[in-house]
């Protein structure tokens, strides 16, 4: 039951249309389906009977626990609109990829949809939501003016219901110019995606009945939080925590909604609060089987439990997944490169090297790649881990930088800067001070780059990688007072701010390069202390629990 002006809505099954529902499949392949009971697992780890379901031009109602699906590859949405049954389906094929943020899978349907009824409005509001990804970056220029193309085509053909309209008006709030202007695309981002929070919410209240506007509201408050990233503030997870919350209660009304599933790991992607989206997490791959974020979403939540293995699966499945897209004529996604930086991350604390270096190839050679930020990180990073976490200092020194020449690595310092990380403590280990010095100031450049761009965040994170850089070459030279000092402020630093969902985890955390110096110092109790911090924050870690040991190891020999 939903509260509704003070009234209980219970939601029931409309069958005033013949419409049946459509399975969600790939671009192109919308293929209709036998409506039949189908066993499904869901998140809460019951069998339930899940039945197929009519469309209507109506507001959505549903039936109270009951699941709403046939056979589907992307999971189940139901979004009424007032356009014909062909560009109906394509807009509900088209939102359960854009629930999924397969933003560029997902925009052929809503075309498709205004191709097959050209007065249907909410194609074009579909179309525009492809055009921001409110969780990854800033939307680049050419995103923000095909979005307002996208919405004043929609305002010319007019919304036929209030829910549409407030649907688009939604839309409406993040790709209006701030004003006054905001002095950076960062802040120009916060200001977007916080007029689309208040907007959504709205959509929300206005029709709790809709889980889509559920869903998209809670995707609002999480996207906001991760623009208030600062290291003067100690995050509450206040945001999270309610969005959360919010799609926990409606899982029991629309338990295959794959913006529930999706957005929940997101709300709870924290050391505090993971472990509340374990269930749903191992129950995603049930929901989309073939979806290429579906399949790597739920690892991250197990990277905040040390699950290694599960962490290595799901991220095996969504990069062959992401091939398979490939080959269907989809250009190359970052989707791959994502998994394949958790999938080196497991495979290191796992202490397979074999197959860390099977995916440092697989990085090493891709060809092409979608421009965006997080694929340059997860091709820069993983390559960065695979020197650092096995100690391989020669191999870290000697890193290319910018390679693969696949994106514009002017446009993503965060990226760039973990080949400089990795060769400048290589260097260091190996005695190299002016290689090491010379890639410290690369750091110090790309920091000024993100100070200058407004992107906080990154600027304080990447300004801890130059200083734990700076802070071993200080050691090196015998300087140690300065360098632990130098090593436990970056620590500091970085452990300010919670991790990015771009990353699994930092390359090398910072706290454990300071509790390795500890180590050298023989503080052996105040490195133990510092490795058990540093598993506070990144549970299971390898090289920390290593640590450990070496030093209870020197503890021991001590005492006898």
């Amino acid at each position: 039951m939903k509260e509704k002006h003070g009234q209980k809505v219970r939601f029931a099954p409309n069958l005033h249309s013949p419409e049946p529902r459509f399975r969600l499949g790939r671009a192109g392949r919308n293929d209709r389906f036998p409506v039949r009971i189908v066993p499904v697992l869901l998140a809460s780890g019951l069998l339930l009977g899940v039945s197929g379901c009519t469309h209507n031009n109506a507001e959505p109602d549903r039936g109270h626990g009951e699941a709403m699906a046939g056979e589907h590859e992307h999971g189940v949405v139901h979004f009424p609109t007032s356009c014909n049954p062909e560009a109906r389906e394509e807009i509900e094929t088209g939102l359960g990829h854009l629930h999924h943020m397969m933003y560029e899978q997902a925009r052929p349907h809503f075309e498709a949809a205004a191709e097959a009824d050209p007065d249907c409005a909410m194609a074009h509001w579909g179309i525009a939501m492809t055009r921001f990804q409110p969780l990854w970056h800033p939307t680049p220029t050419e995103g923000l003016e095909r979005g307002k193309a996208a919405l004043a085509r929609a305002r010319e053909l007019g919304a036929p219901t209030e829910r549409e309209e407030r649907y688009i008006a939604a839309a409406e709030a993040f790709f209006t110019d701030p004003e006054p202007p905001r002095e950076s695309r960062a802040r120009d981002h916060e200001a977007r995606v916080r007029a689309w929070l208040d907007a959504q919410r709205q959509v929300h209240e206005a029709h709790p009945e809709d889980v889509d506007a559920a869903a998209f509201y809670a995707l609002a408050e999480v996207s906001y939080a991760m623009t208030q990233f600062s290291p003067h503030e100690e995050r509450d997870f206040t945001r999270e925590r309610r969005a959360g919350a919010l799609m926990e209660e409606y899982l029991e009304d629309f338990p295959e909604h794959p913006g529930l599933f999706h957005y929940l790991i997101h709300a709870y992607d924290s050391p505090e609060l993971a472990h509340k989206a374990l269930e749903t997490a191992r129950a995603y791959d049930k929901l989309a089987p073939d979806t290429v974020h579906a399949l790597h979403m739920p690892s991250h939540i197990f990277v905040r439990l040390g699950y290694w293995e599960e962490t290595a699966e799901w991220n095996e499945r969504s990069a062959e997944a992401a091939l398979r897209d490939m080959e269907d004529d989809f250009h190359a996604t970052a989707h791959y490169v994502h998994a394949l930086d958790y999938m080196m991350y497991a495979y290191l604390q796992m202490g397979d090297e074999e197959k860390a270096r099977e995916t440092l190839r697989k990085v090493q050679g891709v060809d092409e790649m979608w421009d965006a930020a997080f694929a340059a990180y997860n091709i820069a990073a993983p390559q960065a881990r695979y020197y650092l976490e096995q100690g391989k200092w020669e191999g870290a020194a000697s890193l290319e930088p910018r390679t693969p020449r696949v994106v514009d690595w002017d446009q993503f310092p965060p990226g760039e800067a973990q080949f400089y990380y990795a060769r400048g403590l290589g260097a260091a280990r190996i005695g190299d001070l002016d290689q090491a010095e010379s890639d410290r100031e690369r750091i110090t450049k790309l920091v000024a780059a993100l100070r200058e761009a407004d992107d906080a965040y990154w600027a304080y994170m990447t300004e801890a990688l130059g200083n734990a850089v700076e802070a071993w070459i200080l050691y090196e030279r015998g300087e140690t007072g300065e360098a632990l000092a130098l090593m436990s402020e970056a620590a500091d630093l970085e452990d300010s701010m919670d991790k990015h969902p771009t990353t699994p985890g930092e390359v090398l955390p910072v706290r454990e390069l300071y509790a390795e110096l500890l180590l050298k110092e023989g503080r052996v109790e105040d490195a133990i202390e510092a490795f058990e911090a540093s598993l506070q924050r990144t549970p299971d870690r390898r090289n920390a629990l290593n640590g450990i040991e070496r030093a209870r190891t020197e503890l021991a020999a001590a005492s006898n």
